[in-house]
């Protein structure tokens, strides 16, 4: 959501940043940038608000004007601001008047192209500024906010350790899948099992734990998984670190239950649970606040939907996206 609002915007502020950026300086007065710590408060002291300090071509800016615009710059100007000293981006600025006048000689800014532009940056600058007004407090998370969803959500933060052990199968089907993750576990130089022999092992392998084989041995020499080495320890893992279908059924176990075989894209997984914590609160405590805030943008926006509805002609904008242009 964020994306659909700031990235647009930002893009457009980029360029006109890149443009200002690359101006080269001095150029109008032959001067390089004066650093920022040159020039006293004092000077300024003599100035009234009304004297005109900068002249480009047949536009004059006076004291109050210069330091109106410094003043509202956007965040991606400011920097330059602080970074050339008021001389310096002085003098940038100076090369943007001139090219605007020259803009204005060419008649550039009479052009339809051009009055397109302005206005759907003036929406973008509205739109963005509003935002800004308005999600600030709305948005607003308060550490309290934190804590309370942290504590009345704890399963959503729980972590498993777990044991496992994983048989890969080799199926025609698989030769135009993307490959498992690039590790090499222990005993990958065995011969590829088909699916039905692969989840026929771990079947067998699921019994052999039930009758007391010891799951870490059987995990070293019998797992083809990176963690294979370490007993099949899988350490912590979060919610969500696998499939929904795998996820749903070991963060259903109890202690030292082992699972039936689990299928995912390449083999079957078996779990065994060893025990079960919550994530420590510093872990997860930026996440909840980006995620509540996340929420009340969302929130704002529903809002902005109602307060505005939007209707468009389906015989324009088909539900269905239409295949994106091939490349000029």
């Amino acid at each position: 959501m964020r994306k659909t609002n700031r990235s647009l915007f930002g893009k457009v502020i980029f360029s006109a940043a890149a443009l200002f950026c690359a101006l080269p300086a001095g150029t109008l007065r032959g001067q390089a940038p004066v650093p920022a710590t040159q020039g006293s408060q004092t000077q300024s002291a003599r100035l009234a608000p009304t004297d005109v300090i900068l002249t480009v071509g047949n536009v004059k800016i006076t004291l109050a004007e210069f330091e109106k615009i410094a003043a509202s710059l956007p965040p991606q100007f400011s920097g330059a601001l602080a970074q050339l000293g008021k001389r310096g981006f002085a003098d940038q600025y100076a090369n943007l008047l001139a090219l605007a006048q020259e803009g204005e000689k060419l008649g550039i800014a009479q052009q339809e192209a051009f009055r397109q532009m302005v206005e759907f940056q003036r929406v973008l600058l509205l739109a963005q500024t509003t935002l800004n007004e308005i999600a600030g407090p709305q948005a607003a998370v308060l550490p309290e906010d934190v804590r309370s969803y942290y504590d009345t959500n704890q399963a959503e933060f729980e972590e498993l350790h777990l044991r496992g052990i994983y048989v890969p199968f080799d199926e025609p089907g698989n030769a135009a899948s993307p490959a498992p993750p690039p590790a090499e576990p222990a005993n990958s130089n065995r011969p590829k099992l088909t699916e039905a022999a692969a989840l026929a092992k771990a079947e067998s392998l699921r019994t052999r734990i039930q009758g007391g084989a010891d799951m870490a041995e059987l995990a070293r020499t019998e797992s083809e998984h990176p963690t294979s080495s370490s007993g099949g320890d899988f350490g912590f893992v979060k919610r969500n670190q696998f499939a929904p279908q795998i996820d749903s059924v070991v963060f259903a176990l109890q202690p030292n239950q082992v699972t039936g075989p689990l299928r995912d894209r390449f083999g079957f997984f078996l779990f065994q649970l060893l025990g079960k914590r919550a994530q420590p609160f510093e872990e997860v405590r930026v996440d909840i606040e980006n995620g509540l805030r996340q929420q009340r943008l969302v929130a704002l926006f529903n809002r902005m939907k109602a307060t505005y509805p939007v209707t468009m002609d389906p015989r324009y904008f088909p539900e269905t996206p239409e295949p994106p242009a091939p490349p000029r």
